[in-house]
């Protein structure tokens, strides 16, 4: 279809390109095709391809036609002008050129381009037609019927629209002539029936034939044959017909008309825009260069015309053009004066004529310029003119059109455009400019209400003209292209068009989102950064802005006046600034000289730096004014601030325009998002955002503007703000909205007020008049610097802060918004739209129903937004509370503290008290939260002013109250003293007394929210589930008191894994799943139960599973595919892990999930039944007022209702009936009438009835009601995406697991903190909570709860920097000691001291609201109470003491031992796992538990014979407690285990925490292995407290890892017989502490025969699992998996030493350099010639470069092969220096004695040469050569790994001649004499230094040494010869063991060995003898043997 398409499109283009007999083939082709297709005609795909192939073959021999005509030959036979040339369309585009040059070409450029494009167009046809016939990317069959199906009906019909003859009305009036005009006739007649579409459809066929006739015709009149056509028929003009050739008939009026259309949008842009333009040159040509005159003047102008603009919109409009004629004439004669003022007599002429001189010209502007800057000062203003020209002469009545207020443009104007550009109709634009013309003369016409009147109609029939013509056409266009080119590439564009549209409509709305924000914020930006410039350079002049924006905020009508007079104020400022800054102004001549003063107090450095004495005194700067370097840097702020003013009338003015489009006003609530009011505040999350966004600020605007006061109070802390202060507490006091609002008025206008008061104070009295302020006079009050600032007082030295006075105005901002806000909450349409404004304590008062829908059970993401927010904010603002007191030590911290831990003991009661009660608690934080804040304000006189006189005298006063400046500028921070007293700079400032001041009135809102009264219903129904529940017993069953089974509860007994062996096999099993199957699952069930689920799930579903279906299969097929497939299956395993990672722990927590939904539904029905009596309440309350009831009987009927409702409630939540029909409680709660729950109670079988206990699980199967808002919660919470099933899965696993949560985090704060304060919980929990039966109390928590919050308290009180242990010294001091007291008590001053508390105290609350929830606070009866006694008071006071100590001592010991209900479990072998752990950690972290031991290894300390003594004695101890335990257990004494847990738990913690550290001198908490092996144990101290509540297994079965029979047991099981004397340990321990008959021989046999029978089982139960069929072969992946991996291992075990030297060497060695290279030369036996030695800086390594120059000097193959070996980096040079080191020490007999022998002696004597190399692995390596003196010194030494170092034969080539001399120096004591050594022939430069090359080996590194350091010979001896042998045993000596190992079934002999442990267990000695000797007898008899051993089937068999 594609190609097809293809081809179409280039026979068009072809056919019409250039019109000719050829050409005309492609025409009538494309117009047949077309028509085949467009009457619904089937083609063949053998047609189509045969009409590709002709057409290609008839396109190559057209450019083949083409191609011969530009020869001589033909165009010499065939003229260009002639018929035949002119018929086909055969051009001379090549002319030809002389016979003297015929191969140049000389194109014919004498033609249209359609001549040069038509053989273009033509080669690429051919190319697609034969790349389509090549590739096959044409018609395919299934394509092809496609076509074939959409012809079905079998007839030429084409259906049109009704509204398709607007295509002959267009095509009529494009193209104007008599044969048209019958499209136009004919039309018109298809409109005037009744049936157009039936007469559309009947007359479609002959349309065509018409429409193909006059294409026809008119391509024949194209055609380039004028002589021979005719031009009249008759007296008629063939034109008038439409038979006339234009110059392009296919480019026509439409490429004019897109051109003209292009140009239009382009001239309308330029015409909106070129305006800024014109500003930005004015802004330009103003400030650019030097300032002058005529600068001036043209900024004057663009003042005057934006002042214009602001004020005058409409005479603004009227004098634009002036203003451009003037702007251009000024401009002009700039430039003509510029200009002409170079010439020589000009200036002369300009002087003369004004009188000026020439400074005062050149301030002007006239002054004579150098060619440079003659050009710039030129260009600028020739630039600006240009610019001006072009938007007067071209673009100004453009802009008046756009600008014109008054008239109305129709919004989708630009939308017909825009069509009408894309179709091509673009003579329709004409409509257009009538419809401008008929707006310009209804505008000239009419006047008055008929002029408004008359318009509307006009504009009503040119939008049905603008809307028929190019609409309907796109509609018709579009419905054809789909029909005739059903391809892909259609598609696409009807998809590109979609999504432009699309792109353009959002782009609409995000324009008028923007502008509508503008509307809304606009003034407020303008008034902010107008008083910030005006903060920003405090000054008279700008003291207007800031009058002007603060009064006009608070009172809106005077902001329109504002607005005005700041403009004209700013352009008045900005012409002053620029005046100052001619050149004629002299500040110098005018500025003052203040004298300095005598009686002042200013200290000398601070009068030098005083305003009025530090330098003259400009007057002009007091009034903001100055002469600065930059002008345009200076006047920019004001220059931001005017355009933003302009700026502010354009959007107001744009939005009036819009307004006035849309047909509608302005409207009366300024909300960004109409639509969303607070109907629709409940509907989605996404509505409750722009809900949020409209009414913020009205719903919360009065705690913004308390926000906003306190940001003020922070950021100033001076004597003004206190006023603030004040103000706010006297706000805060009044509580009730309305009182607030009454006073409001006058707190905005004090804010004003205050504001300009402040400013006025920053911009003080002149300076110029230099005189001082009084209280800078020299008086008795101390008045200094310090005080001056924080006073706020003028000053000419401490000059106020006027930057601060932002926070002011944007507080005056929120106030005056605020003052607003109370004036509209009261209006109607406010209260309809955003809602009521209430702060009722009791909302619901003259309430029956709660407008606010239940939000408790999630339905929505709004729902579980409003659940954190309602539910979960007031623990998080207690969490604020306690960081802010915890962040600040001071006293108001610790207020703080106090608050948070009330309101948490008490949070919950708190919430369900009456609102009232709960409103004035909370009150009262506030109020002391403000008073905080302003307390630390008035102190921050003492911390500013007078902090060096606190650090002198009361630095317990700094301490106490945190006394730190907050404000930078009142003091040097380096004269502070800190050694005597810190200041605690970390814990000053009031940042998060402001957090939890917002979070506090967050939570105040939320108080009185309607949406809170949910909240407090709910807790109220589980308050009244726990007082339901607290009165019965734990161990009732459920179903009669409805209480929740905690994690651990008794309905989960586990059975004793020792009872009763599984003696059934593997396979009977069900088999585990995999990752794919888990996930098919999890969507299974989920599917199941949701009503609906979009079948693109259910896709994604079996995608998943049939791609783990083709991974098990094989490797899926290769393909382009491939990757895309291999990443979707790695994805689809990516989501069945997270899909089974969730559906594991939803199985962890299953119980606790189905058990909270028994809850919510019982909640649900408690809390209808309390809205019910509420509701009764109410209408009976109303019922007495309206119909006078008497009071009896008023109360008769509602405490009978009221009963009633509970008995129901009663019924329906213990079981015994249920309710039937759906229930929906927000239908009930928000439905006018009130709400009554007809529930039809059915009483269950007697059989239920019966029943003593049921499961969650059971009862919510069982239940026969449905509640629809409960079952949409579930189904919301089902349709969640993977990650957050995720996360509430793992939510769900913290709460049902928070008991452990909260052990964990005690365990983790006693390992960070190790003190004494924190061991008491630990201790506790360990000896009480973990032994509670069943669970832990409620005194427990409370204690734990109490305890954390004392704690807190007593560590804060100890962090006051005032105590001496808590100073720099002692700190510093006492830093590494663990024994330091206020460490060690845990009350040492940290900055993370309370980090863990705090943590901790959040996971006990959140644990304690958990079991609030699921009614186990209060239904736990503690067993502990006293009775009641009915004896004397004397009696009772006696034994008062005994029981309040003894009675819960016994009772609590009592129901550990002689528990009720126990089920006996057995975790030894996790304690004893959790043994060996500890075990291996003291093992291998050994140097922790010593005092110098950390640097040392266990391997040095064991070989000297020093063992650490707190090593060795927690050693002894880790054994001990393991010996002791084991024998506890095999006697189950659950008592001696108790006893030993209580010990235990004492002597670990006095060990870790207190002698431990003594010994080590290190730290607990900085121990690390200490840590590690306590949190360990701390897991066994669980494991064991949970062994003696639950007690122990009432019989112990043989090992724990043979109770199953797979091969990760026997692993185990084979690691376990492997560990040395472990087993026969354990078999010793279990023979002693177990009563039995046998001996330890006996009992060792048993053990063994045991041991062996369960390996055998375990093989006989692999060779089930995994059955061979007889006769098979193993398989290849056995033999060469498992022989294969044995042949490996073997292999490489034998050639390992080989290849681990190898290796190491080469691999992983390291270079190894000499460090000290030693040269002696001997002679004979006499004393040594030449001793020289070289270090390491004489030891010069080798670098690529030398090593290349190496490699090439030999280049032989041998010396080649040595040099490979070795790098250049294992390569040095020993430069030798070439005299003697030592002098030559010898007697003078023997120095005669050798001249003899080197003179006389026939015998030749021996000269040896000695070299020694020391290397860092402290080796040696020397050799010794006898050579003779001319081949003595060898060059290249080779230094390997051993004993000796040799010369390297490979490059021994002969060694260096070197010539002896002997050298002699004459000094005090004698003669000295030594030798000198130098090469041979060697230049003078290098003689004295002798070069050594030496080749090192590597070595292994100091890892590998231990094994490296063996050798190979060492390696196979000790390594190789061992492992062989022990691998022999597996090979060796099998025959010997056949008859007890290979037994084909052992069932038998385990039972046997089983019932002798059972019956040992039972006590039946006897009876264990018997056995025991039946055991024996059957291994003696091997026929007994085979009897017993035969496999079950092979007996059955033969006993049949």
């Amino acid at each position: 279809v594609c190609g097809g398409s293809v081809h179409m499109i280039f026979l068009e283009v072809l056919g019409i390109t250039l019109p000719s007999a050829f050409s005309a083939i492609y025409f009538l082709l494309f117009i047949g095709v077309c028509t085949w297709w467009a009457c619904h005609l089937p083609i063949s795909h053998l047609g189509f391809n045969a009409l590709c192939v002709m057409v290609g073959f008839f396109t190559g021999g057209h450019m083949v036609c083409l191609y011969l005509y530009q020869s001589l030959l033909a165009q010499a036979l065939f003229p260009p002008q002639s018929l035949w040339a002119r018929l086909f369309g055969l051009k001379d585009i090549i002319i030809p050129g002389n016979c003297s040059s015929p191969y140049d070409l000389i194109l014919n450029t004498d033609h249209d381009w359609p001549v040069y494009a038509n053989p273009g167009i033509l080669f690429f046809l051919y190319i697609t037609i034969v790349t389509v016939l090549k590739t096959g990317y044409h018609a395919t069959t299934k394509q092809v019927s496609y076509f074939n199906k959409r012809s079905t009906h079998g007839s030429c019909r084409l259906e049109f629209e009704p509204n398709d003859p607007y295509a002959f009305q267009v095509w009529s009036i494009t193209y104007h002539s008599w044969l048209t005009f019958v499209l136009l006739l004919w039309a018109c007649l298809i409109w005037i029936l009744r049936a157009r579409r039936h007469a559309a459809t009947l007359c479609s066929p002959f349309i065509l034939l018409y429409g193909l006739a006059l294409c026809c015709l008119q391509y024949v009149w194209a055609m380039e044959l004028q002589p021979e056509l005719p031009t009249t028929v008759g007296s008629m003009s063939l034109r008038q017909l439409g038979l006339d050739r234009a110059q392009y008939p296919y480019e026509g009026a439409a490429n004019e008309s897109v051109m003209k259309v292009l140009g239009g949008m382009v001239m309308s842009c330029y015409a909106k825009y070129w305006i800024y333009v014109c500003g930005g040159m004015f802004i330009m040509v103003s400030f650019a260069g030097k300032l002058v005159g005529y600068k001036i003047v043209y900024m004057l102008l663009f003042l005057l015309c934006l002042c214009l603009y602001q004020l005058y919109y409409s005479l603004w409009r009227r004098l634009l053009k002036i203003f451009w004629w003037l702007v251009v004439a000024y401009t002009m004669l700039v430039l003509i004066s510029i200009y002409t003022y170079q010439f020589e007599d000009f200036p002369g002429y300009w002087r003369n004529f004004t009188g000026f001189t020439e400074e005062q010209l050149a301030a002007i502007g006239l002054e004579t310029f150098a060619l440079s800057e003659l050009f710039t000062s030129i260009l600028i203003p020739g630039f600006f003119l240009l610019a001006c020209i072009l938007q007067l002469h071209y673009f100004h009545k453009p802009f008046m059109r756009i600008t014109d207020l008054e008239v109305v443009v129709w919004v989708l104007l630009s939308v017909v455009c825009l069509s009408c550009v894309f179709l091509g109709f673009f003579p329709d634009i004409f409509l257009i400019f009538k419809f401008r013309t008929l707006r310009n003369t209804n505008k000239g016409k009419e006047k008055g209400e008929k002029k408004q009147a008359k318009k509307p109609n006009n504009l009503k029939s040119v939008k049905k003209k603008l809307v028929s013509v190019p609409l309907f056409v796109l509609h018709l266009f579009l419905s054809l292209s789909v029909e005739l080119t059903p391809s892909k590439w259609g598609l696409v564009m009807d998809r590109l068009l979609v999504l432009s549209r699309r792109f353009s409509d959002n782009l609409t709305k995000v324009q008028v989102f923007l502008w509508r924000l503008l509307e809304l914020h606009i003034l407020k930006m303008v008034a902010f950064f107008s008083v910030w410039v005006a903060l920003e350079e405090p000054s008279v002049m700008n003291l207007v802005l800031v009058v002007l924006w603060s009064l006009a905020m608070p009172y809106g009508r005077f902001r329109p006046m504002a607005s005005c007079l700041s403009t004209i104020w700013v352009c008045v400022i900005i012409m002053c600034k620029m005046l100052y800054q001619l050149s004629v102004v002299n500040p110098a001549e005018y500025s003052s000289n203040c004298s300095l003063p005598v009686n002042t107090n200013l200290l000398p450095e601070e009068m030098m730096n005083s305003t009025l004495y530090k330098e003259p005194v400009d007057p002009a700067e007091w009034f903001g004014i100055r002469k600065d370097a930059t002008v345009l840097g200076y006047s920019k702020n004001h220059l931001i601030v005017l355009m933003l003013l302009v700026f502010e009338a354009t959007v107001y003015r744009h939005q009036t325009h819009h307004y006035c489009q849309l047909q509608r006003s302005p409207p009366n609530i300024p909300a960004l998002f109409p639509s969303a009011t607070r109907d629709t505040l409940d509907q989605g999350l996404l509505p409750c955002i722009k809900y949020l966004l409209n009414y913020t600020f009205y719903k919360f605007g009065l705690e913004i503007c308390f926000l906003m006061t306190v940001n003020v109070i922070g950021q100033r802390m001076n004597f003004l703000v206190i006023i603030h202060g004040c103000w706010l507490v006297a706000i805060l006091v009044r509580r009730r909205r309305a009182a607030i609002a009454k006073i409001w008025p006058r707190y905005c206008l004090f804010l004003s007020i205050f504001m300009i008061y402040q400013y006025l104070l920053c911009v003080g009295i002149p300076p110029a008049l230099c005189i001082d302020y009084p209280w800078r006079w020299n008086t008795p009050v101390l008045m200094n610097s310090a005080l001056i600032k924080w006073i706020y007082l003028p000053d000419f030295y401490t000059i106020p802060n006027s930057k601060n006075l932002i926070a002011d105005f944007v507080l005056l901002m929120c106030a005056s918004q605020q003052w607003k806000v109370f004036e509209c909450e009261h209006k109607e349409e406010w209260m309809v739209l955003a809602g009521e404004n209430t702060d009722d304590p009791d909302p619901m008062d003259g309430r029956l129903f709660n407008p606010a829908p239940n939000f408790i059970n999630c339905r929505s993401y709004l729902d579980m937004a409003k659940v954190l927010v309602f539910r979960y904010l007031f623990w998080f603002v207690l969490s604020v509370v306690f960081v802010t007191g915890a962040t600040r030590i001071s006293v108001f911290g610790l207020g703080y503290l106090l608050a948070c831990f009330f309101f948490l003991l008490f949070g919950t009661q708190l919430l369900v008290k009456p609102s009232r009660t709960r409103l004035a608690l909370w009150d009262c934080l506030i109020i002391y939260n403000t008073a905080v804040i302003i307390s630390k304000n008035v102190l921050s006189i003492l911390a500013c002013v007078f902090v060096f006189k606190m650090q002198e005298g009361f630095c317990w006063v700094i301490q106490l109250f945190s006394l730190v400046c907050t404000v930078k500028g009142y003091y040097d921070p380096k004269a502070i003293n800190d050694r005597t007293c810190s200041l605690p700079v970390e814990e000053a400032g009031i940042i998060w007394d402001s957090i939890c001041f917002l979070c506090l009135l967050l939570q105040r809102r939320v108080f009185l929210s309607f949406y809170f009264l949910h909240v407090t219903t709910e807790l109220q129904a589980s308050a009244r589930q726990s007082k339901r529940s607290s009165k019965k017993k734990w161990h009732r069953p459920w179903l009669d008191h409805a209480t929740v089974l905690h994690s651990g509860e008794y309905y989960l007994f586990e059975s004793d894994s020792e009872d009763e062996e599984d003696l059934q096999s593997e396979e009977h099993k069900p088999q585990k799943q995999t990752a794919c199957q888990v996930r098919h699952i999890t969507h299974t069930h989920i599917h199941k139960h949701t009503n609906t689920r979009h079948s693109l799930t259910q896709m994604h579903v079996h995608i998943g599973c049939f791609h783990c279906r083709s991974f098990t299969a094989g490797v899926p097929n290769p393909g382009p595919r491939g990757i895309l497939d291999i990443l979707r299956f790695l994805w689809a395993i990516v989501l069945a892990m997270v899909d089974g990672v969730t559906h594991w722990l939803n199985l962890l927590t299953k119980q606790y999930r189905e058990t909270s939904t028994v809850l919510c539904n019982e909640r649900y029905f408690i809390i209808h039944k309390i809205q019910q009596v509420t509701v009764l309440k109410l209408t009976f309350l109303v019922l007495k007022v309206q119909m006078n009831v008497p009071a009896h009987r008023y109360c008769d009927a509602v405490i009978g209702s009221i009963r009633h409702c509970l008995e129901v409630d009663n019924r329906g939540v213990t079981g015994q009936s249920t309710p039937r029909p759906r229930l929906n409680s927000t239908g009930n709660l928000l439905s006018p009438e009130p709400p009554s729950i007809k529930l039809e109670l059915i009483p269950e079988p007697s059989k239920q009835q019966t029943r003593h206990s049921r499961t969650a699980s059971e009862l919510l199967g069982e239940r026969q009601f449905f509640i629809e808002e409960l079952e949409e919660s579930r189904k919301f919470y089902n349709n969640q995406n993977r990650l957050l099933k995720l996360l509430f899965a793992m939510y769900n696993l913290l709460a049902a697991n928070s008991e452990l949560v909260c052990y964990f985090i005690i365990i983790l704060n006693n390992v960070v903190s190790a003190s004494v304060i924190s061991l008491v919980l630990p201790i506790l929990v360990f000896l009480w909570a973990m032994l509670s039966v069943p669970r832990p109390t409620k005194r427990f928590w409370m204690t734990a709860i109490v305890f954390t919050e004392v704690m807190v308290v007593v560590k804060y009180l100890f962090q006051f920097g005032f105590f001496p242990w808590n100073s720099v010294y002692e700190m510093t001091l006492n830093e590494d000691k663990p024994f330091f007291p206020p460490r060690i008590l845990g009350l040492e001053k940290t900055d993370n001291y309370i980090k863990y508390d705090l943590l901790q105290l959040l996971v006990l609350f959140f644990h304690r609201s958990l079991l609030m929830r699921s009614c186990l606070w209060s239904s736990v009866v503690e067993s502990t109470g006293m009775p009641l006694l009915s004896r004397s008071a004397g009696t009772l006071q006696k034994n008062l003491l005994i029981q309040s100590v003894y009675k819960p001592a016994q009772s609590f010991f009592g129901d550990i031992l002689h528990a009720e209900y126990r089920a006996a479990t057995d975790v030894y072998a996790l304690m004893f796992l959790t043994d060996v752990i500890d075990f291996i950690i003291i093992v291998f972290g050994f140097w922790a538990f010593g005092k110098h031991s950390a640097a040392a290894d266990i391997a040095s300390t064991l070989s000297e014979d020093q063992v650490p003594e707190a090593f060795l004695v927690m050693l002894l101890i880790q054994f001990s407690t393991m010996i002791i335990d084991r024998a506890l257990y095999l006697r189950k004494a659950v008592l001696g285990k108790l006893i030993f847990q209580v010990i235990l738990v004492f002597g670990i913690h006095l060990w870790m925490f207190f002698i431990l550290p003594a010994v080590t001198e290190r730290m607990f908490n900085q121990n690390f292995v200490a840590q590690l092996w306590y949190f360990v144990k701390c897991i066994y101290f669980g494991l064991s407290a949970y062994q003696i509540r639950c007690g122990y297994p009432t019989r112990i079965l043989g090992n724990f890892l043979t109770k199953k029979y797979n091969h990760l047991n026997l692993f185990l099981f084979q690691g376990f017989r492997l560990v040395p004397f472990l087993v026969e340990l354990r078999a010793v321990m279990d023979w002693v502490w177990t009563d039995t008959t046998l001996s330890l021989s006996n009992w060792m046999c048993v053990e063994d025969i045991y041991a062996n029978i369960f390996i055998i089982k375990c093989s006989r139960e692999t060779e089930k699992k995994y059955p061979q069929p007889k006769g098979q072969k193993k398989k290849k992946i056995v033999k060469y998996g498992m022989g294969g991996l044995i042949i490996f291992f073997l292999i490489c075990i034998i050639w390992f030493p080989l290849l681990f030297i190898s290796l190491v060497r080469s691999v992983v060695g390291v270079v190894n350099h000499p460090i000290d290279v030693t040269v002696t030369v001997k002679l004979g036996g006499y004393e040594p010639l030449f001793t020289m030695s070289v270090q390491q800086q004489s030891i010069q390594p080798f670098i690529e470069a030398e090593y290349e120059q190496l490699t090439k000097k030999f280049g032989d193959n041998v010396a080649m092969q040595f040099i490979t070996l070795y790098s250049y980096e294992d390569i040095v040079t020993a430069m030798i220096e070439g005299s003697s080191g030592s002098v030559w020490r010898i007697s003078p007999p023997s120095r005669q004695e050798v001249i003899k022998e080197l003179l006389g002696s026939p015998v030749d004597l021996t000269l040896r040469l000695f070299f020694v190399i020391h290397k860092k692995s402290n080796r040696w390596y020397n050799c010794v050569l006898s050579r003779h003196v001319p081949n003595m010194f060898p060059n290249y030494i080779r230094a390997p790994n051993g004993a000796e170092a040799k010369p390297v034969s490979q490059l021994y080539k002969g060694q260096i001649k070197v010539t002896e001399v002997l050298d002699r120096s004459l000094n005090g004591s004698g003669n000295q004499e030594w030798w000198d050594i130098a090469i041979a022939g060697c230049e003078s430069s290098s003689c004295d230094v002798l070069p050594m090359v030496i080749f090192n080996d590597k070595v292994s590194p100091p890892s590998l040494g231990f094994l490296a350091g063996y050798g190979i010979m060492g390696l196979y001896v000790s390594v190789v010869l061992v492992i062989g042998k022990f691998v022999r045993g597996f090979f060796s000596e099998i025959s010997h063991s056949i008859m007890f190992e290979e037994l084909p079934c052992v069932d038998r002999i385990l039972k046997l060995c089983t019932d002798i442990f059972l019956v040992r267990e039972t006590g039946e000695l006897e009876l264990e003898e018997e056995l025991y000797s039946k055991l024996i007898f059957l291994y003696r008899s091997p026929e007994t043997m085979i009897k017993w051993t035969r496999d079950i089937h092979s007996r059955d068999q033969d006993r049949y």
